[in-house]
């Protein structure tokens, strides 16, 4: 049988829910990589069976593994949290710096 790989991760816990996910929706599916590559650090990439490509698409968007592109609609990068992060930090450190200097 042939398959289509559809997605690819280097997380354990994303390939624990697919498995799940896919066997619940009786997906014909396997991973590659997955034995020989006991830390996940290049990923591993998931394959369903040829033919049931729209399916499995389908509930990965709909379990949030794939995102449609819309309008204005932006993921947060990891920078970008960050970025946000030490500006949020910086302003409360200024504003505890002017109140203990005016009392």
């Amino acid at each position: 049988m042939n398959y289509t790989t559809i997605w690819e991760t280097s997380q354990q816990n994303e390939l624990i829910l697919l498995k799940n996910i896919f066997e619940q929706n009786n997906i014909d599916y396997k991973f590659l990589d997955e034995n020989t590559n006991n830390n996940f650090a290049t990923g591993v990439r998931i394959q369903v069976a040829r033919g049931q490509e729209e399916k499995a698409g389908a509930i990965l968007r709909e379990n949030g593994f794939l995102n449609d592109p819309s309008p204005g609609g932006q993921k947060v990068t990891q920078t970008r949290f960050w970025v946000w992060l030490v500006v949020a930090l910086l302003i409360v450190i200024i504003a505890s710096i002017v109140i203990n200097s005016l009392f």
